[in-house]
Protein backbone atom coordinates (compact mmCIF):
# COMPACT_ATOMS: atom_id res chain seq x y z
CA UNK A 1 0.00 0.00 0.00
CA UNK A 2 1.01 3.18 -0.46
CA UNK A 3 1.38 5.96 2.14
CA UNK A 4 -1.86 7.91 0.43
CA UNK A 5 -3.42 4.55 1.01
CA UNK A 6 -2.02 3.68 4.59
CA UNK A 7 -3.53 7.15 5.47
CA UNK A 8 -6.87 6.62 4.06
CA UNK A 9 -7.50 3.49 5.60
CA UNK A 10 -6.20 4.93 8.98
CA UNK A 11 -9.13 7.56 8.64
CA UNK A 12 -11.46 4.44 8.56
CA UNK A 13 -10.07 3.08 11.66
CA UNK A 14 -9.68 5.98 14.00
CA UNK A 15 -13.33 6.75 13.33
CA UNK A 16 -14.18 3.03 14.64
CA UNK A 17 -12.32 3.82 17.75
CA UNK A 18 -13.79 7.28 18.13
CA UNK A 19 -17.17 5.33 17.86
CA UNK A 20 -16.05 2.89 20.56
CA UNK A 21 -15.16 5.76 22.24
CA UNK A 22 -18.32 7.33 22.45
CA UNK A 23 -20.28 4.44 23.12
CA UNK A 24 -18.14 4.09 26.65
CA UNK A 25 -20.07 5.82 29.92
CA UNK A 26 -17.10 7.39 31.00
CA UNK A 27 -16.20 8.54 27.46
CA UNK A 28 -13.76 11.26 26.62
CA UNK A 29 -15.54 12.70 24.01
CA UNK A 30 -18.64 12.19 21.43
CA UNK A 31 -19.09 12.00 18.15
CA UNK A 32 -22.02 11.00 17.12
CA UNK A 33 -21.14 10.94 13.32
CA UNK A 34 -17.93 8.33 14.06
CA UNK A 35 -20.18 4.84 13.80
CA UNK A 36 -21.71 5.69 10.44
CA UNK A 37 -18.13 6.86 9.13
CA UNK A 38 -16.46 4.30 9.78
CA UNK A 39 -18.76 1.75 8.67
CA UNK A 40 -18.03 -2.07 8.43
CA UNK A 41 -14.49 -1.31 6.80
CA UNK A 42 -13.17 1.12 9.80
CA UNK A 43 -14.70 -1.77 11.99
CA UNK A 44 -13.11 -4.71 10.28
CA UNK A 45 -9.59 -2.78 9.78
CA UNK A 46 -9.80 -2.03 13.29
CA UNK A 47 -10.36 -5.58 14.35
CA UNK A 48 -7.30 -6.52 12.15
CA UNK A 49 -4.86 -3.86 13.45
CA UNK A 50 -5.79 -4.76 17.43
CA UNK A 51 -5.42 -8.64 16.19
CA UNK A 52 -1.97 -7.49 15.12
CA UNK A 53 -0.65 -4.89 17.92
CA UNK A 54 -2.52 -7.76 20.51
CA UNK A 55 -3.86 -4.64 22.15
CA UNK A 56 -7.00 -2.49 22.26
CA UNK A 57 -6.15 0.88 20.75
CA UNK A 58 -6.21 3.10 23.90
CA UNK A 59 -4.19 5.57 23.16
CA UNK A 60 -6.35 7.49 20.27
CA UNK A 61 -8.77 8.76 22.36
CA UNK A 62 -6.78 10.44 24.37
CA UNK A 63 -5.15 12.46 21.63
CA UNK A 64 -8.36 13.04 20.06
CA UNK A 65 -9.30 14.87 24.03
CA UNK A 66 -5.88 16.37 24.07
CA UNK A 67 -6.51 17.98 20.19
CA UNK A 68 -10.15 18.93 21.26
CA UNK A 69 -9.11 20.46 24.15
CA UNK A 70 -6.17 22.49 22.25
CA UNK A 71 -8.22 23.36 19.57
CA UNK A 72 -11.09 24.77 21.91
CA UNK A 73 -8.38 26.73 23.97
CA UNK A 74 -6.84 28.40 21.05
CA UNK A 75 -10.14 29.59 19.44
CA UNK A 76 -12.17 30.42 23.09
CA UNK A 77 -10.98 33.78 22.91
CA UNK A 78 -11.87 35.20 19.37
CA UNK A 79 -13.43 34.03 16.16
CA UNK A 80 -10.76 33.11 13.18
CA UNK A 81 -10.00 30.16 11.16
CA UNK A 82 -9.83 26.23 11.80
CA UNK A 83 -7.77 24.07 9.21
CA UNK A 84 -7.30 20.75 10.06
CA UNK A 85 -4.48 18.96 7.86
CA UNK A 86 -5.21 15.57 7.21
CA UNK A 87 -8.63 15.66 8.59
CA UNK A 88 -9.50 12.30 7.85
CA UNK A 89 -12.87 11.19 9.32
CA UNK A 90 -13.18 13.31 12.53
CA UNK A 91 -16.02 15.51 13.00
CA UNK A 92 -14.08 18.31 15.48
CA UNK A 93 -15.34 21.45 13.76
CA UNK A 94 -19.09 20.00 14.47
CA UNK A 95 -18.56 18.47 17.51
CA UNK A 96 -16.93 21.51 19.20
CA UNK A 97 -18.49 24.47 20.03
CA UNK A 98 -16.63 26.80 18.45
CA UNK A 99 -16.75 30.96 18.36
CA UNK A 100 -19.31 32.37 16.35
CA UNK A 101 -17.60 33.70 12.65
CA UNK A 102 -15.19 30.73 13.18
CA UNK A 103 -14.39 28.82 9.66
CA UNK A 104 -13.41 25.64 9.46
CA UNK A 105 -11.47 24.07 6.30
CA UNK A 106 -11.12 20.06 6.61
CA UNK A 107 -8.28 19.09 4.07
CA UNK A 108 -7.94 15.83 3.12
CA UNK A 109 -7.59 13.39 -0.31
CA UNK A 110 -11.02 13.30 -2.38
CA UNK A 111 -11.78 9.79 -1.42
CA UNK A 112 -11.56 9.87 1.83
CA UNK A 113 -13.80 13.84 1.84
CA UNK A 114 -16.18 11.82 -0.41
CA UNK A 115 -17.22 8.97 1.58
CA UNK A 116 -17.62 12.20 4.81
CA UNK A 117 -19.55 14.23 2.73
CA UNK A 118 -22.25 11.57 1.53
CA UNK A 119 -22.58 10.01 5.32
CA UNK A 120 -22.71 13.54 7.29
CA UNK A 121 -25.63 13.97 4.16
CA UNK A 122 -27.52 11.28 5.78
CA UNK A 123 -27.63 12.59 9.13
CA UNK A 124 -28.15 15.50 11.48
CA UNK A 125 -25.47 18.22 11.62
CA UNK A 126 -25.11 21.14 13.28
CA UNK A 127 -25.15 24.35 11.39
CA UNK A 128 -21.39 25.04 10.98
CA UNK A 129 -18.95 27.00 8.26
CA UNK A 130 -17.28 24.37 7.21
CA UNK A 131 -15.56 23.62 4.09
CA UNK A 132 -13.64 20.71 2.58
CA UNK A 133 -10.93 20.88 0.11
CA UNK A 134 -9.67 18.25 -1.82
CA UNK A 135 -6.11 18.23 -1.67
CA UNK A 136 -2.82 16.27 -1.70
CA UNK A 137 -1.00 17.30 1.34
CA UNK A 138 2.24 16.03 0.04
CA UNK A 139 2.32 19.00 -2.75
CA UNK A 140 0.89 22.48 -3.56
CA UNK A 141 -2.01 22.46 -1.63
CA UNK A 142 -1.83 26.36 -0.54
CA UNK A 143 -3.69 27.85 -3.58
CA UNK A 144 -6.61 25.13 -3.63
CA UNK A 145 -7.32 26.51 0.36
CA UNK A 146 -6.64 29.86 -0.73
CA UNK A 147 -9.54 28.99 -3.60
CA UNK A 148 -11.88 27.42 -1.09
CA UNK A 149 -12.06 30.91 1.16
CA UNK A 150 -9.19 30.54 3.68
CA UNK A 151 -8.07 34.17 4.07
CA UNK A 152 -4.14 34.57 5.25
CA UNK A 153 -5.00 37.66 6.85
CA UNK A 154 -7.32 36.08 10.00
CA UNK A 155 -5.55 34.69 12.36
CA UNK A 156 -5.36 30.39 11.51
CA UNK A 157 -5.50 27.32 13.91
CA UNK A 158 -3.87 24.71 12.18
CA UNK A 159 -4.49 21.31 13.17
CA UNK A 160 -1.84 17.90 12.19
CA UNK A 161 -3.15 15.34 14.37
CA UNK A 162 -2.24 12.27 12.87
CA UNK A 163 -0.62 13.47 9.70
CA UNK A 164 3.23 14.12 10.02
CA UNK A 165 4.08 10.41 10.41
CA UNK A 166 2.74 9.49 6.86
CA UNK A 167 4.92 12.20 4.83
CA UNK A 168 8.62 11.93 4.04
CA UNK A 169 10.67 14.62 5.87
CA UNK A 170 10.76 16.98 2.60
CA UNK A 171 6.87 16.87 2.32
CA UNK A 172 6.62 17.51 6.72
CA UNK A 173 8.82 20.32 6.17
CA UNK A 174 6.92 21.70 3.04
CA UNK A 175 3.77 21.59 5.21
CA UNK A 176 5.22 23.34 8.51
CA UNK A 177 6.26 26.56 6.01
CA UNK A 178 3.15 26.63 3.73
CA UNK A 179 1.26 27.08 7.11
CA UNK A 180 3.27 29.83 8.29
CA UNK A 181 3.25 30.90 4.97
CA UNK A 182 -0.54 31.52 5.01
CA UNK A 183 -0.73 32.46 8.23
CA UNK A 184 -1.74 35.71 9.94
CA UNK A 185 0.16 36.89 13.57
CA UNK A 186 -1.13 35.29 16.36
CA UNK A 187 -1.89 32.14 14.50
CA UNK A 188 -1.20 27.96 16.18
CA UNK A 189 -0.15 24.96 14.71
CA UNK A 190 -0.65 22.14 16.66
CA UNK A 191 0.12 18.68 15.94
CA UNK A 192 1.54 15.54 16.57
CA UNK A 193 4.83 13.53 15.82
CA UNK A 194 7.15 10.97 16.40
CA UNK A 195 10.33 12.67 17.29
CA UNK A 196 14.04 10.69 18.00
CA UNK A 197 15.68 10.89 21.27
CA UNK A 198 18.81 8.56 20.03
CA UNK A 199 20.51 8.88 16.17
CA UNK A 200 17.88 6.44 14.36
CA UNK A 201 18.46 2.54 14.50
CA UNK A 202 16.96 -0.63 12.38
CA UNK A 203 14.71 -0.73 15.14
CA UNK A 204 13.16 2.99 14.99
CA UNK A 205 12.97 2.42 10.73
CA UNK A 206 10.83 -0.49 11.45
CA UNK A 207 7.72 1.75 12.78
CA UNK A 208 6.84 2.77 9.16
CA UNK A 209 7.03 6.54 9.96
CA UNK A 210 8.73 8.76 7.80
CA UNK A 211 8.65 11.97 9.53
CA UNK A 212 10.81 11.47 12.58
CA UNK A 213 13.01 14.79 13.43
CA UNK A 214 15.65 14.50 16.36
CA UNK A 215 15.32 18.01 17.24
CA UNK A 216 11.96 19.39 16.66
CA UNK A 217 12.22 23.10 18.14
CA UNK A 218 14.96 23.85 15.77
CA UNK A 219 13.13 22.31 13.15
CA UNK A 220 10.16 24.28 13.76
CA UNK A 221 12.10 27.55 14.33
CA UNK A 222 13.69 26.70 10.50
CA UNK A 223 10.01 27.06 9.13
CA UNK A 224 8.68 29.97 11.17
CA UNK A 225 7.21 28.15 14.31
CA UNK A 226 8.39 28.79 18.11
CA UNK A 227 7.70 25.98 20.16
CA UNK A 228 5.41 26.83 23.04
CA UNK A 229 4.89 23.35 24.59
CA UNK A 230 4.75 19.79 24.34
CA UNK A 231 4.03 16.45 26.30
CA UNK A 232 3.91 12.86 25.72
CA UNK A 233 0.38 10.78 25.73
CA UNK A 234 1.66 10.46 29.63
CA UNK A 235 0.18 14.02 29.86
CA UNK A 236 -3.34 13.98 28.70
CA UNK A 237 -3.10 10.30 30.48
CA UNK A 238 -3.05 11.60 34.25
CA UNK A 239 -5.28 14.65 33.00
CA UNK A 240 -8.30 12.42 32.24
CA UNK A 241 -7.82 9.88 34.57
CA UNK A 242 -7.18 7.38 32.02
CA UNK A 243 -3.75 5.09 32.79
CA UNK A 244 -2.89 2.89 29.86
CA UNK A 245 -1.34 -0.94 30.85
CA UNK A 246 2.14 -0.85 31.13
CA UNK A 247 3.98 -1.84 27.87
CA UNK A 248 4.70 -5.63 28.26
CA UNK A 249 7.45 -7.08 29.33
CA UNK A 250 8.94 -8.84 25.67
CA UNK A 251 8.29 -4.89 24.44
CA UNK A 252 11.76 -3.32 23.74
CA UNK A 253 11.94 -0.10 24.10
CA UNK A 254 12.10 2.04 20.80
CA UNK A 255 14.51 5.28 20.42
CA UNK A 256 11.28 7.45 19.14
CA UNK A 257 9.26 9.28 21.35
CA UNK A 258 5.80 10.33 20.95
CA UNK A 259 5.38 14.16 21.61
CA UNK A 260 2.14 16.42 21.38
CA UNK A 261 3.30 19.60 20.37
CA UNK A 262 1.53 23.23 20.19
CA UNK A 263 3.54 26.42 18.15
CA UNK A 264 3.06 29.82 17.91
CA UNK A 265 4.08 31.59 14.47
CA UNK A 266 7.02 33.58 14.12
CA UNK A 267 6.71 35.82 11.69
CA UNK A 268 5.61 34.65 7.80
CA UNK A 269 7.95 33.95 5.75
CA UNK A 270 9.38 37.36 4.20
CA UNK A 271 9.28 36.16 0.29
CA UNK A 272 5.30 36.18 0.73
CA UNK A 273 3.06 39.43 1.11
CA UNK A 274 -0.90 39.03 2.77
CA UNK A 275 -2.23 37.59 -0.57
CA UNK A 276 0.79 35.09 -0.76
CA UNK A 277 1.70 35.41 -4.58
CA UNK A 278 -1.32 33.35 -5.13
CA UNK A 279 -3.99 34.26 -8.03
CA UNK A 280 -7.20 32.53 -7.60
CA UNK A 281 -7.55 30.25 -10.27
CA UNK A 282 -10.22 32.48 -12.28
CA UNK A 283 -7.26 34.60 -13.09
CA UNK A 284 -4.95 31.61 -14.25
Amino acid sequence: MTSAEIAAASAYWTAAVRARETARPDHLFRDPWASALAGERGRELLRRKEERDRREDVLLPLRTRWFDDAVATELSGETGQLVELGSGLDTRPYRLQLPTGTRAFELDQSSVLRHKEAVMATTPTPHRSVTDVAIDLGGDWAPDLVDAGFEPSRRTVWVAEGLLMYLDHGAGTRLLRTAAGLSAPGSVLILDTLARSKPPTEQAAGTGAKFMPDDLPSLLAAHHWTHREHTTIAGPARAYGRIPDPPRSSEKPTDLTYLLVIADLTQRPPTQNARLGYPSRASR
